[in-house]
């Protein structure tokens, strides 16, 4: 019996539908959403010593009035107290003949001064208003203020007396995580002659002046000259070198939550958690999507343990030096008990979130979708701000790092666009150091 059936499609017709398949795919590929991200234009120039100026601007940006300024000054561990000191002394009545604090003089000209130290570096921000009438009296008092202030004893007396031990907490546990031989200066040892020295010895470490904003042609002469006499003293070097006796800890305060176990209602424990402070050391960052990780590991971290009963709110911070990066955060507990069967939720402690495998958004991969999609809506906002990518600049990228501004500025939306669960979970399981792990608690 002869077999008289024919192929469906002859194979020109089969080949032209695999054609049209690949083209359709291909389409929808182009097609695919595609985060609603500015590429800024990046200038760059030096000043007359030698420091590095870099301009970060867009079109959008022409038509405010909002510049963001800030100086980088590389530093080493052991200059942390000082730096700290020298601040506080700057951000206080440091203007000569003054009472003021700094930010009072410069508040009615739309214009303000903050400050950040940390592990290498420190910085200074001047929020200013690029119109004429409040920019040039601005810029003259801000270059007087750096070059010439005047560290009154009443004022340094005053924040020996009024400093707070936050500092020297986070010194401590920033000591657990990492083995420091470069012992920082002892806060009691700091004195008014050494703040005043060290105020002078920052202005010659001065690295690299990023400036954020719509820069009107007309003020870029002014800028310039406030710029080359606030640098003129200093020193062009490369960021010094941390000793290489630092190494990341291996000590392990375990947990004594026992798994975060129900407290038992019909008795009385003889004490009750009340604060934990958790913190973990990272590898240093080396891509955007490792920063975008951290934003959506830290997301998954707080909104997880909030969800729980016995928590009344958790906080995170990221330290983001291009050395010894970290990560920590506290947890507030609930003063009153819950009963045991209201408690349905999954229980995950503090220290659980330094094992990607524990996590809810590795897990489930609809709450990374959730949890990326909210990230990438911020992004869409905070991208338009000169204030966010100071921030950028100044705590999440570094020049002559693996990530710089430029860096970051370049390829940002091209990493959100092809981020995925997969690249998530990569980049955690090298970005977490589990061995790190500490944990302080403080019982009732």
């Amino acid at each position: 019996m002869s077999d008289n059936s024919k192929p469906l499609f002859s194979r020109p017709v089969l080949a032209l539908v695999m054609l049209l398949c690949t083209l359709a795919i291909w389409m929808l590929t182009l097609t695919a959403p595609s985060a609603d991200l500015p590429t800024p234009e990046i200038e760059n120039w030096q000043t007359q010593s030698g420091v590095p100026v870099v301009w970060l601007k867009q079109k959008e940006w022409d038509k405010g009035d909002k510049l963001e300024i800030r100086f980088v000054f590389h530093t080493t561990n052991a200059e942390k107290s000082l730096n700290q000191a020298t601040f506080a002394m700057l951000m206080s009545d440091s203007l000569p003949l003054s009472t003021a604090t700094i930010n009072q003089r410069l508040a009615p000209l739309a214009a303000s001064v903050s400050s950040d130290t940390k592990h290498d570096q420190a910085t200074l921000g001047l929020t200013v208003s690029n119109q004429s009438q409040y920019l040039m009296p601005t810029l003259t008092r801000v270059a007087t203020w750096l070059q010439q202030p005047e560290f009154k004893q009443r004022t340094f007396e005053r924040w020996q007396r009024q400093s707070d031990n936050s500092s020297i907490l986070q010194k401590s546990i920033e000591d657990q995580l990492f083995t420091n031989k470069n012992l920082d200066t002892k806060h009691a040892s700091i004195t008014l002659n050494k703040v005043i020295e060290h105020h002078q010895s920052l202005l010659s470490s001065l690295s690299t002046i990023y400036i954020f904003g719509g820069l009107p042609e007309q003020a870029k002469p002014a800028i310039d000259a406030m710029l080359n006499a606030v640098s003129q003293h200093s020193i062009t070097k490369e960021q010094p070198d941390e000793p290489t006796e630092n190494q990341l800890s291996t000590r392990h305060i375990s947990s004594n939550l026992a798994n975060n176990t129900t407290l038992d209602t019909n008795q009385t424990p003889p004490s009750i958690l009340w604060q934990s402070r958790s913190a973990v050391a990272l590898s240093p960052l080396t891509s955007v999507q490792d920063w975008m990780t951290l934003q959506i590991w830290g997301s998954d971290l707080v909104s997880t343990l909030n969800k729980q009963t016995h928590i009344d709110f958790t906080q995170l911070a990221l330290t983001l030096p291009s050395k010894q990066p970290w990560a920590g955060w506290n947890i507030q507990y609930a003063t009153h008990l819950v009963p045991q069967e209201t408690e349905q939720e999954e229980k995950l402690t503090a220290e659980s979130f330094v094992f990607a495998d524990n996590l809810p958004s590795i897990k489930d991969k609809k709450r990374f979708e959730t949890l990326f999609d909210t990230l990438v809506e911020q992004l869409e906002q905070q991208a338009l701000s000169p204030t966010w990518w100071s921030y950028i600049a100044t705590q999440v990228t570094q020049e002559n790092s693996p990530l710089s501004l430029e860096d970051f500025a370049k390829s940002y939306k091209e990493a959100v666009d092809t981020f995925s669960l997969e690249s998530y979970q990569t980049a955690l399981n090298r970005l977490l150091l589990p061995s790190s792990y500490q944990e302080f608690q403080v019982y009732q």
